[in-house]
């Protein structure tokens, strides 16, 4: 099963919006398979991508800090929090389910992504299915690589050389 779960503070920051995403991933939703920031009405939300729903632990943790919060796991869905964040999280969460939008912080295969690598083996070998533009070789990989998802897949768009 699949569950995703959007996570609405109101972030004007995206910088903050990340700092959070990651905070959480490495604290309370350490089993998120995919970690994204969604820009929603003007703001940014967060989304996860989990195995199972979150606990009711979690999810009361979550609203004490004020968060509006979106869980949804292909057909139930549950809304908790303050009324003008939930609808951002319930954005952020269909958005990722969806694949249609969101910069992806954490994803599958990113942690071996240091370097430069060869456009094959960053397909191969991450959750990345696209690196544009189409004929670049490698990609140096220095940095924190956010792919997006666009039209339904997660893409890398690198710099024009």
């Amino acid at each position: 099963m699949t569950t995703w779960l959007g996570l609405d503070a109101g972030h004007a920051d995206p910088r903050t919006a990340d700092d959070t995403a990651v905070a959480l991933y490495e604290s309370l939703l350490f089993h998120a398979h995919v970690v994204c920031v969604h820009a929603v009405e003007g703001h940014h939300a967060i989304s996860f991508r989990l195995t199972d729903d979150p606990s009711e632990n979690t999810v009361s943790t979550l609203l004490e800090r004020g968060y509006g919060v979106a869980v949804h796991n292909g057909g139930l869905q549950r809304l908790a929090g303050p009324d003008h964040l939930t609808r951002g999280a319930l954005r952020a969460a269909l958005a990722h389910r969806d694949r249609r939008e969101g910069r992806a912080l954490r994803f599958p295969g990113r942690r071996s992504l240091r370097g430069r690598h060869g456009v094959s083996d960053i397909l191969a070998f991450s959750a990345i299915e696209e690196v544009l533009p189409h004929g670049i070789k490698s990609v140096d990989a220095r940095g924190d690589l956010q792919p997006c998802f666009l039209d339904g897949r997660l893409v890398l768009v690198c710099p024009e050389p």
